[in-house]
């Protein structure tokens, strides 16, 4: 949180744009922006919960929207 924290005092902004779930694994996608870029960059990760221990188990970047739910469906 605090890396998060001292990207924001630096202009750099995440939102979160889609939210997924599927059993235990939920796909995020992200906005990031920054002051000094020409637009945004968009990315998603999937992020799979041990449901009985309320904990991350696993996470995995995914360079689209597609691929994302490709993780998902075979989770």
């Amino acid at each position: 949180m605090n890396r998060l924290s001292m990207l924001q005092e630096n202009g750099r902004r995440f939102e979160v744009i889609e939210a997924v779930e599927r059993g235990s694994a939920v796909a995020l996608g992200l906005r990031v922006s920054e002051p000094g870029w020409s637009g945004t960059a968009e990315v998603f990760k999937v992020f799979t919960f041990d449901v009985a221990g309320a904990s991350v188990v696993g996470m995995q970047d995914c360079d689209s929207r597609r691929s994302a739910l490709a993780v998902l469906e075979d989770r």
